[in-house]
């Protein structure tokens, strides 16, 4: 039995990334699974690259082609290719997902010794009031923010929200949050 193949449509070229990224304006699945199929390995390899961490570079991928698929109206084939703009995204991502896991101390290893001395009971009253002295300092400081600029703050620092969160949050725009 000979298997029938269908003939391939002589001189059919397929689409360009920036003919692609206009089917995301229109919200295309297809094109979106195109790029993806284009430029997840470039991106998982910036990501990797960043972030020293395979499955949050996984992570990463995924977020930024989420956001090329919402966000794609905001791309401007006057200031570069489609790649470039997928790359931009790409690196933006996965340097804020890297300074959100840095904030939760990810990337930060564990001092055995001295986690032995805290389990022992030794520690170092000298470092201890200089701590508690710094942040005095750090509190007045502190106090002499506005209401904005400590909110920003305490957003970015303690709840680990990055820049764009804060700006959605507060309702305030982003160059307005990162100055603060």
């Amino acid at each position: 039995q000979d298997s029938i193949s269908t003939p391939q449509p002589v001189g059919v070229r397929p689409p360009t990334d920036e003919e692609l990224m206009a089917g995301l304006v229109a919200k295309d699945a297809e094109a979106l699974d195109l790029l993806f199929g284009r430029y997840a390995r470039l991106v998982f390899a910036i990501s990797l690259r960043i972030l020293n961490d395979r499955n949050e570079a996984d992570d990463v991928v995924q977020e930024a082609f989420l956001s090329l698929y919402q966000k794609a109206a905001l791309y401007d084939p006057s200031k570069g290719t489609a790649k470039g703009w997928i790359v931009q995204v790409a690196f933006s991502r996965a340097r804020d997902r890297r300074a959100h896991l840095s904030r939760r101390g990810f990337y930060s290893g564990t001092d055995i010794e001295s986690v032995q001395d805290t389990l022992i009971g030794q520690t170092d009253v000298e470092h201890e009031v200089g701590v508690k002295l710094d942040f005095s300092h750090l509190r007045c400081a502190f106090e002499e923010l506005t209401a904005i600029q400590r909110r920003t703050l305490e957003l970015f620092y303690f709840e680990g929200l990055d820049l764009r969160e804060i700006s959605e949050r507060l309702r305030e725009p982003f160059g307005n949050v990162r100055h603060h």
